[in-house]
């Protein structure tokens, strides 16, 4: 009788492996979001924009809705930490971070807050700058929960092209490739990366370049703006929400960028960073009906002397590439205000009364009432920039 030899069974190929899962045997997974219907809780979305339109104040304004745990334009946000990965600009980071901090959010807190700021090795290839990322955010999420108690929430890479080299924005393989990666390394590490991007010249384009970008996103945030191609200055900002897989889209509100002052430079010259102000609407110009509601934080001492001042002292200025204006010394309008400051306790001191004087010309400039430049031998010189 002949020997049969029993082979075993080769080992299952995913070829022929198939799992299927009839709908209704489950209920199906919630959502889960970092800014309710608008942003997932993990993997990548894009910010994108044109040029000078807005893009980083909106990442800044965003991450810092997340560290102090406030609504994103009136949407539930889960809070936690914020690395930013500058490739480019990190110089103008900080400044407008303290800027919006101390101007919208006003947290009244000193020191540190968990957002973080790196920027990465120059020279490496785009497969080493994913795992210098995924270092990245590993050391930033140990430093979030550790130093501050809370988890790392999101990862925005300022920007997509200089981050991570890409010298083809339109090959469509390398494309698909750099977001199924970025998508990774988000859900692996429960955080929402989120590069931003340009648009191409006409803003209907959508992202610049392949069209994988805008595919691989789970989400894609679009700032949009009027840019003179002269000044370089925007106007009538917007900001849509043109894809998300789990909500729905549209225009989320429209917003203006506001200034705040941090201090004077050695030459007297106000230092600024700005912010932005959101106003939900349709993306249309700001109502003037609701820019009258909001309430006005210069004392009206500081008004009442920066008029007497200009009357009494105002000179023309010319303003460096721009137009003559009836300019005052800032020195003027200060002596002028401290005469008038009175806060009911005869006590209050000189040091008390110059910081009031900086909190009220501080204000001026937010609300973009004033404007002002050193001039010369340390003379700071303002001037009114409403009619």
């Amino acid at each position: 009788m002949a020997k049969i030899t029993i082979f075993p069974a080769p080992n299952p190929s995913p070829v022929n492996t198939v799992s299927l899962r009839a709908i209704g045997a489950t209920t199906p997974e919630r959502p889960q979001w970092l800014v309710k219907r608008m942003l997932p809780l993990s993997g990548v979305a894009l910010l994108s924009g044109q040029y000078a339109a807005g893009k980083t104040f909106v990442g800044v304004d965003l991450g810092l809705s997340l560290v102090f745990g406030r609504a994103f334009l009136g949407r539930r946000v889960r809070s936690g930490g914020v690395l930013w990965i500058a490739a480019e600009g990190g110089g103008e980071v900080d400044s407008r971070v303290e800027g919006a901090r101390a101007g919208k959010f006003q947290d009244g807190q000193a020191g540190e807050i968990p957002f973080f700021v790196t920027e990465p090795p120059a020279g490496l290839s785009q497969h080493n700058i994913i795992t210098w990322l995924e270092h990245a955010v590993a050391e930033a999420s140990l430093e979030s929960t550790d130093k501050f108690g809370i988890d790392l929430r999101l990862v925005v890479i300022d920007t997509l092209a200089a981050c991570f080299n890409i010298t083809d924005e339109n090959d469509n393989a390398e494309a698909a490739r750099l977001m199924k990666e970025l998508a990774r390394v988000g859900n692996a590490s429960d955080v929402l990366v989120m590069p931003i991007a340009h648009h191409g010249k006409n803003a209907e384009t959508g992202v610049r370049g392949a069209s994988a970008y805008g595919a691989g996103a789970d989400a894609i945030l679009s700032v949009l703006g009027a840019t003179d191609p002269l000044s370089g200055k925007s106007s009538k900002r917007s900001l849509a929400l043109t894809k998300s897989r789990r909500g729905g889209t549209g225009s989320l509100g429209s917003f203006e960028v506001r200034s705040h002052m941090l201090g004077l430079d050695e030459d007297g010259d106000p230092m600024t960073a700005g912010y932005i102000e959101f106003f939900e609407g349709a993306g249309e110009a700001v109502p003037q009906a609701v820019v009258a509601k909001v309430k006005s934080k210069i004392p009206r001492d500081f008004t009442e002397a920066f008029n007497e001042a200009l009357a009494g002292h105002g000179q023309d200025y010319r303003i460096p590439e721009g137009s003559t204006v009836k300019a005052v010394n800032v020195a003027e309008v200060r002596n002028k205000f401290m005469a008038r400051y009175i806060t009911g306790n005869p006590e209050t001191t000189t040091s008390a009364k110059y910081k009031a004087f900086d909190r009220a010309l501080a204000a001026a400039k937010d609300e973009n009432v004033i404007a002002g430049i050193a001039h010369s031998q340390n003379i700071a010189m303002i001037w009114s920039i409403r009619p």
